[in-house]
Formats: structure tokens, sequence, C-alpha cells
């Protein structure tokens, strides 16, 4: 599906990785946070689903929503977890009828697509495989491996795997939902994907996980899987180095996520990034840049927030002379 202008049904953030990351042009929004309507004058090609948990309330908004755009005879990416236009009847068979191009990113039946690899990958990946994990929702882990990679390919062959739904559409190489894969498969189907990046002669891999190690995994309905999902990204992904993406400045809380990942991996964390959009959003650029610096200290490891491009330059010169 090539994707030229699209029309995103919430303004949120996985839109704001669109914007970010991606070629897309974007008419505009189907609903703010209230769910009124926004007016929209642009013409578009797709219609884009960004919403991923969904109440079932919202799954009514989604499918009269999907419905709406293929009698428009727009093109569907859909980003709900639980929710696919491949399962509901109603709206594939509508698509067939409007003939309309329609992909669902949440695909329970992947690991199908990467079993082979995965058997290739039990041999050897050559790359190295750097694994941004996070202390949580919100943390920067899927900015974090965009940013290394766009600078970290100006001196290595990198290739990605992501695990947002977006990843497709910003130049990530594969993209593996996790948390709609039986679990007993996730591991593999990533390291399937990791291995298929390999053969395309990489230096090396950056893979973005999900959540964090201590996410709640007890959130009934919602498709997040917490801490579950998040376990199995660093085991599957088999990484070399990790950086931990962090939502928090409680140096409590991120050395609690990087024992538990160490010791969980038996590989060093080897920065941290901040998302100073929540972590550090009440502090001026001085008083904040002092905070990232104590921390580096106590931790004694590079610490950067790429996002307010705080130290940005010289946390990849350190992760440069690490590799």
């Amino acid at each position: 599906m090539i994707i030229k202008t699209a029309k995103l049904s919430h303004n949120n953030k996985v839109s704001e990785g669109l914007k970010n990351f991606s070629n897309i042009l974007i008419s505009g929004y189907n609903f703010v946070e209230n769910n009124k309507e926004v007016c929209n004058s642009k013409e578009y090609d797709t219609f884009i689903w960004t919403k991923e948990i969904l109440t079932p309330s919202e799954a009514e908004l989604w499918e009269k929503s999907i419905i709406s755009e293929i009698e428009k005879g727009k093109n569907i990416y859909n980003m709900a977890r639980l929710y696919m236009v491949v399962h509901n009847k109603k709206l594939s068979s509508l698509a067939d009828k409007y003939d309309i191009e329609y992909f669902d990113c949440s695909d329970p039946n992947i690991f199908d697509k990467y079993r082979e690899y995965a058997k290739l990958g039990l041999k050897g990946v050559d790359a190295k495989i750097i694994t941004i994990m996070g202390t949580g929702r919100k943390c920067g882990k899927f900015t974090t491996s965009l940013f290394l990679k766009n600078e970290l390919s100006k001196y290595l062959r990198v290739g990605t795997v992501g695990t947002e739904p977006h990843s497709k559409l910003c130049g990530i190489d594969e993209m593996i939902i996790p948390q709609v894969i039986p679990i007993c498969h996730v591991a593999p189907t990533l390291y399937g994907a990791i291995k298929k990046v390999d053969l395309n002669n990489r230096d090396l891999i950056i893979v973005s996980s999900q959540t964090g190690v201590f996410s709640n995994p007890l959130e009934v309905g919602t498709g997040r899987g917490g801490g579950v999902i998040s376990l199995s990204i660093l085991q599957g992904s088999k990484p070399d180095y990790i950086i931990l993406a962090s939502n928090t400045l409680n140096t409590t809380e991120i050395e609690r996520n990087i024992r538990a990942i160490e010791i969980l991996s038996n590989k060093r964390v080897i920065g941290i990034t901040i998302n100073g959009r929540y972590a550090g959003e009440t502090y001026n650029d001085e008083d904040y840049e002092d905070i990232l610096y104590t921390i580096s200290e106590e931790f004694n490891l590079p610490v950067a927030d790429v996002i307010r491009d705080i130290y940005s330059k010289e946390f990849v010169k350190c992760i440069m002379e690490l590799l």
C-alpha cells in the first residue's frame, strides 16, 4: 500500500510519530480528544486509524469511521490492536465491493512469515543488536530508535525492527506487533525479523521495545501485555547492548529498571534517554541540563533527551565509541 496523503483518526502519540518521522502528508484529523469531528478540505488517499487501545464504545466508532471512509473510496491503514478489518466480515466485504486496499497492523499469524528466518537466526546473526528498552509507556523508545537510526546511519549500515504500528510508515525495515501473537511465538518471531534484516548485510540492528519490564500485565481487554511483552522482546532480540528510555527522572526507578534488564539479559545498558516532554516538562533547559548531567554522573552512562535535543551529539559520540 502506497500512502502519500492521509487523514488520521486521532491526534495522539502515534500521529506525532508520523508527523516527525514519515513522508506522509497529513491532511487533518477525524476526531479530537472529545471526539468532535474536524472538518478537512484537503484531499487524501488513505484513512489511518491511529488509536491502538479501544473501549467498547470506541470500537463502534472505529467500525462506523472505517465504513464511512471505505464508502468515500479511501484505503485503510488500521492500527487498532484487537480489532481487524480482515476479521470483520461487514468491513472486509465492503472493502472488496469498493475495491479498497486495507492493512491491519496486528497480525496474530505473522509468526508463520518469520519462522524460517528464525531458524536461520539460530545459526547466528552477524550484525550487532541494540534493543531500546523502556521504564514504561510514553518514555521515547520509538523516538530514540529512529533518532539513533538517523544518526548512526552516517557511520554504519543500520537496520531496524519496530514494534509500533506506525513502524512501516516511518521507514522501519520490519514491523512486529507482539501483543497479538501467541506468547510462545513472540520471541522467535522477533528474532526471525532481526535475522531477515541481518541478511541485508547490516552492521547494526536497532530494535524498539514496548512498555517496560515492570508494566502491569493484568490490564484486562486492552491488549497491552505489560511486562510480559517487554520481557519477550528483550529475550527475543538477544541484544548485544541495551539503551534505556525513561519517562522519569527518578534515579531509584531508573536503577531498578537497569538492574532488572541487565540481570535478565546478561548484557549492559550503555545509555539512557529521557522523554523530557513528560519527565522534564517543568524545568527550563538550563536546570534540566544539570539534572541530566547529574544522572549521567550517577550511573556513569551517557544521558540525553533526544526530543528536546539536550546532550544528543554527546550521546551519539559515546554510543559510537562503545560500538
